[in-house]
């Protein structure tokens, strides 16, 4: 055991030192805004995962519908309209076929033509079995995308959407925090400047008490206790610290706003190729499907006009019944390269992304171009905010050293130096939170 020291004959320990309120205070207020900020960092942190996970999502699903679409209606549609084309064409042909030969062998090609090709085919594809078809309509070229479409479900249960939107509830949480800190440098900012309560008066203790306090202890600048002729120095210096802490509390937000407009330009252009590359694939069957139905009528319509002015006989009136056959066969054909052709809708199974894909026209791509350019503005904008704030921050270090330092040596003639950089720091966030 140690001895009394001679300062403590009786053996003693000395009393504990204890800040005073009002420097707890202070350290209390940091502390609140240190952990807002470092809470805010995490927020937005999760945030942006959110948003670059929706970016994947979108480039994944994207991808299922330009393939899915292009497997039905480039590699799956033309073979099958060309089937149920024969089949129509042999059926509106096969009465007639005991009337004469030109019927018996148009009959027999457009027959032979269906038979051979279904039979060549797989049996899981369109053609393959009579699942999809539609006798007076051809095939359900949209079901048969629909039931594509289940063979790899996992890629269309995914919705970038929601990701996005759990993405923007961690931002709207960060940004809570970021009041918070706000909050908690205007309370530091008012009790430097205004608030001197009593309580962070206290006289110091009596001869013989246990309570010591330790004063002037000041981890933020203290306008409303300093001496006149330091006040207004104190006051610049107070507020370059307020800068200090408000600047990264700024620039969070705007990061967190780059990244969001990032990703949504993002999803928008992806969602902008699959539309451009799915329509085509549907608009370029619908286009060729159609130009056979008229090719077809073409074609009736010139056996028609080829025999109109022969003697009546028995062939010629054969091959005009032909042509009659073929020229309704043409309307057929009309009405399924529209029905093959058509845009899918959720009601045939399709996926909501599919949907939107395949229905899009040329004329919502302009609007689309835009949406997608609107959101990479934002994001400049926000990248450009964020690099004016850094700056500023930049400036605001310097005016924060040159205050202290020029406070420290009583050179208060010099606080122009600070107050020239802290006006400029203040002016550049200004000019780039409103510009």
């Amino acid at each position: 055991m140690t001895g009394p020291t001679p300062a403590d004959p009786a053996g003693t320990a000395p009393p504990r030192r204890r800040f005073c309120l009002r420097t707890r205070v202070q350290f209390g207020l940091i502390a609140v805004i240190v952990a807002a900020t470092l809470l805010a960092t995490w927020q937005f942190k999760q945030a942006g995962d959110g948003y670059q996970d929706a970016v994947a999502e979108e480039l994944k699903l994207q991808a299922a519908v330009q393939e899915e679409a292009r497997y039905v209606y480039a590699d799956e549609a033309p073979l099958a309209f060309r089937v149920a084309a024969a089949a129509g064409r042999a059926e509106a042909l096969g009465p007639l076929r005991d009337d004469g030969r030109l019927a018996a062998s148009e009959f027999a090609l457009a027959e032979q033509e269906a038979v051979s090709l279904r039979d060549r085919a797989r049996p899981e594809s369109i053609i393959g079995s009579d699942r999809y078809l539609d006798a007076q309509k051809g095939y359900d070229v949209p079901r048969r995308l629909a039931d594509q479409e289940k063979q790899h479900p996992a890629d269309h249960r995914l919705a970038p959407g929601r990701t996005m939107a759990e993405g923007d509830r961690w931002a709207l949480w960060g940004r809570v925090s970021l009041a918070v800190a706000g909050a908690a440098i205007l309370a530091m900012l008012a009790a430097a400047s205004v608030l001197r309560p009593e309580a962070w008066r206290i006289p110091p203790p009596s001869a013989g008490g246990s309570r010591r306090l330790l004063r002037g202890v000041d981890p933020i600048p203290q306008p409303a206790t300093a001496s006149p002729d330091r006040r207004r120095g104190t006051q610049l210096h107070l507020l370059v610290v307020v800068l200090l802490f408000l600047l990264p509390l700024l620039q969070l937000a705007a990061a967190s706003g780059e990244q969001r407009a990032q990703a949504e330009a993002s999803r928008q252009a992806l969602r902008l190729g699959a539309a451009i590359v799915a329509s085509g694939q549907r608009s370029a069957f619908l286009t060729q499907a159609v130009t056979a139905s008229h090719v077809a009528d073409i074609h009736a319509a010139a056996r028609e006009i080829a025999v109109v002015y022969e003697k009546d006989s028995p062939a010629v009136r054969h091959e005009r019944a032909v042509a009659a056959a073929e020229t309704r066969h043409a309307s057929r054909l009309r009405v399924m390269a529209e029905h093959m052709g058509r845009a899918p809708a959720v009601t045939d199974g399709v996926s909501v992304a599919s949907v939107a894909a395949l229905r899009a026209r040329p004329e919502d791509w302009p609007d689309m171009r835009a949406e997608q350019n609107s959101h990479k503005d934002l994001a400049d904008a926000a990248g450009v905010r964020g690099l004016y704030l850094a700056a500023a921050t930049a400036l605001a270090v310097v005016a924060e050293v040159l205050a202290a330092a020029f406070l420290e040596s009583g050179r208060l003639s010099r606080m122009g130096w600070p107050t020239g950089f802290a006006a400029v720091s203040i002016g550049i966030t200004a000019w780039a939170m409103l510009a």
